[in-house]
């Protein structure tokens, strides 16, 4: 539900977005949909996680996709383990739609590393909308 909520979200502000269900389908839509500029994903899902589609990511040829990382529950060791294995972002959850849009626009732009340099892990939204 809040896969398709977000991604109808990102579709009405005029953003191409493919959305899957689970590990297994995002990675196939990889190849199959792919390439990507960005792809977001939770940290924590059932079964496999959020850091086998940042590692997957990390495996596709370049111009490999911006990956950004949500998670509510994500501590300090979660975070580094999801930037060590190649997410250029950790957002913190509940994420203000705004802020997404910002950063996406910013990634977009290749601002976001100007924007935010010493901040790969940022508590955007962390108050709900």
């Amino acid at each position: 539900e809040i896969v398709e909520e977000m991604g109808g979200f990102l579709r009405r502000r005029g953003h191409d977005v493919v959305t899957a269900q689970n590990v297994a389908t995002a990675v196939a839509a990889l190849d199959a949909a792919g390439p990507f500029d960005t792809v977001l994903t939770d940290l924590r899902m059932p079964g496999a996680g959020g850091l086998d589609i940042v590692q997957a990511c990390r495996l596709r040829p370049r111009p490999r996709p911006t990956v950004v990382v949500m998670s509510g529950l994500a501590g300090p060791r979660e975070t580094a383990a999801a930037l060590d294995a190649g997410a250029a972002w950790v957002l913190s959850k509940p994420v203000k739609p705004r802020d997404l849009l910002t950063l996406l626009a910013e990634i977009e732009a290749g601002r976001a590393a100007e924007r935010f340099p010493h901040h790969p892990h940022l508590a955007l939204g962390a108050t709900a909308a």
